[in-house]
């Protein structure tokens, strides 16, 4: 995708900035690296500046030159640690108030890329650094239609994806057959094959304590047997193998077993999650069009009803993370315990709500995909799981 620089510009003079630099060293800044859709042998220093006005302009090491001219603006071939400090020195003269990869306090660390030295040394020719996290939230986590069409499409999948492999653990159990966590992971995965699907991880299925541990990993020859009676959690996602293509993710809970034999415990504590799972979509719902819509905000009213529970020292996790091309996306999480997450969520971003209760003999995750539309939130993974799913 070219860089829209017109547009951007026009972003950086409706918000007050000089400019947007974009600084590497390494592909260490692989977010601005992403962006700029530069790829190959990266290994020296880089500045890529988008001023307000007028052309932008890049500073690069001639050796990797090649690398960066597709870019918009003139390429500038720099060389040695002096010229390159006085070239930088040159393009930021009478710049006052530009964006970067910075983090203030490291609040929000995913769009902290660039070292603080680097900081130290652009804070040296402008008055003002400012986090570029919104630049991105507008310009780089927005999806396309194409993509939220592919999204919705590895939505379908997904489900019954996890409806098969639900299938999987009561045929299973009902043939006496022996069956793990780690051969439900493998069902999953086949699965993603056979639709012309792909991860970047195995799938999540862990039953009773195992499903306590947010980050389960069912791992061959150590995971648990799946047993009649045990509690489930299955924690999914992938995308098509198409370009640009987006991740669907979701987590269910089962119960390998009949309905009336669910413990009413295992119940109420499913019913606290699904309820703030809830709070956090009306949360959205409720304020769009009426005021900038935050993913702090959401994450505060979805751990407010856990809060009030014995169990508000058990949800050890933000409530959700932006999705896209990536599991985890550069846009707005929703998030206020790990960060401090006030980027405005607009519409074309894409995230999931997945609040959970984690004990030492169980532990329970109810995940949906949301994404924000012009007429307001849409859960794209319906339908909403509203009580555990009895195997039997």
């Amino acid at each position: 995708m070219a860089l829209d620089i017109p547009k951007i510009q026009s972003y950086l003079r409706e918000h007050n900035l000089d400019g947007w630099l974009l600084a590497d060293f390494h592909g260490y800044n692989r977010i601005a690296m992403n962006f700029l859709n530069v790829t190959g042998h990266i290994t020296r220093r880089m500045f890529y500046l988008i001023p307000a006005d007028g052309e932008p302009i890049c500073l690069v090491n001639p050796i990797e030159g090649n690398l960066y001219k597709h870019l918009p603006g003139q390429l500038r071939p720099c060389f040695g640690y002096k010229k390159v400090e006085a070239a930088l020195a040159e393009i930021l003269k009478g710049k006052k108030r530009i964006a970067m990869e910075y983090s203030p306090l490291g609040r929000l660390p995913y769009i902290g890329m660039v070292d603080a030295g680097t900081i130290e040394m652009v804070s040296e020719h402008v008055a003002e650094i400012v986090s570029s996290a919104d630049i991105f939230a507008e310009f780089e986590a927005r999806l396309s239609v194409e993509q939220i069409a592919l999204h919705k499409q590895a939505a379908e999948k997904v489900l019954l994806i996890k409806n098969q492999a639900f299938e999987f653990v009561t045929e299973s159990l009902k043939c006496k057959n022996s069956i793990t966590e780690y051969d439900i992971v493998r069902f999953v995965l086949r699965k993603f094959e056979e639709n012309n699907m792909e991860t970047d991880h195995a799938p999540i299925c862990g039953v009773d304590g195992n499903a306590g541990n947010p980050h389960y990993e069912a791992i061959k020859g150590e995971s648990a047997e799946i047993k009649y009676g045990q509690l489930l959690l299955l924690d999914l996602w992938a995308k098509l193998k198409k370009p640009k293509a987006v991740f669907a993710d979701i987590t269910w809970m089962a119960f390998c077993g009949k309905k009336e034999e669910i413990p009413q415990r295992l119940s109420d504590i499913f019913s606290t999650v699904a309820q703030a799972r809830d709070a956090a979509v009306e949360c959205l719902k409720s304020n769009f069009g009426k005021k900038p819509l935050y993913g702090a905000d959401a994450d505060d009213a979805c751990r407010n009803v856990i809060s009030q529970t014995q169990y508000a020292r058990n949800f050890t996790h933000r409530t959700g993370h932006s999705i896209g091309i990536d599991i985890h996306g550069v846009g707005p999480n929703i998030d206020n315990l790990e960060t401090e997450d006030r980027r405005i969520l607009q519409s074309g971003h894409l995230f999931s709500i997945e609040p959970g209760i984690y004990l030492d003999d169980c532990g329970f995750r109810t995940e949906i995909d949301l994404l924000m539309t012009e007429n307001g939130p849409e859960i794209t993974t319906l339908p909403l799981q509203t009580e555990i799913t009895a195997l039997f």
